[in-house]
């Protein structure tokens, strides 16, 4: 059985854990750092910079709700239903974001220390649109034509000095050749 299975190449994806430790343990997992992390969520290779750690309680008035709407862009939709549950937490809290796992399939072991609360996803990027672009400039390859750069002066004095070298080696073979 696992806690939590994440599927290559996930985005978007917020996990949120209760971390079941007492105080002393949580602060030696922190200072173990990321390793602390890995060895908790039972996974290796992971990115420390899309994953938080923090007490309940440090939100002050703001419940977790609010901050995962606030903070991670969470909708309210998904919050909403869950709303109780999570003001309802105390204790230490894991966020780990889907880029935590660093495009790889992973499978967290189910375990007492952590409990899976919710996964929640932040809002997609629409990039589809039905409008179609009929502007001319929009066609291909309808922008001026790339104008030719002039040739620099040391371009045309090499040249000029080749084409003398030519000449000097034709004439020096040619008295050579005669003598």
């Amino acid at each position: 059985m696992s806690l939590a299975e994440i599927p290559p190449m996930e985005r978007g994806r917020l996990r949120l854990f209760a971390i079941n430790k007492t105080e002393a343990e949580i602060r030696a997992i922190l200072d173990e750092g990321t390793y602390g992390i890995q060895k908790l969520l039972g996974a290796n290779d992971l990115n420390p910079d899309y994953i938080e750690v923090f007490r309940v309680a440090d939100l002050g008035d703001m419940g977790l709700d609010d901050y995962l709407h606030t903070g991670y862009d969470i909708p309210r939709a998904q919050l909403d239903p869950q709303a109780g549950r999570l003001r309802a937490l105390e204790g230490y809290v894991l966020v780990v974001l889907s880029l935590a796992f660093r495009d790889l399939h992973v499978t967290l072991p189910a375990t007492p220390d952590l409990t899976l609360i919710g996964t929640f996803g932040a809002p997609a990027v629409e990039w589809t649109t039905t409008e179609t672009v009929t502007s001319t400039s929009a066609d291909p390859y309808s922008g001026p034509p790339k104008a030719s750069r002039p040739v620099s002066d040391a371009a045309m004095s090499g040249r000029v000095a080749t084409v003398a070298l030519l000449v000097i080696f034709l004439i020096t073979a040619l008295v050579v050749w005669i003598a």
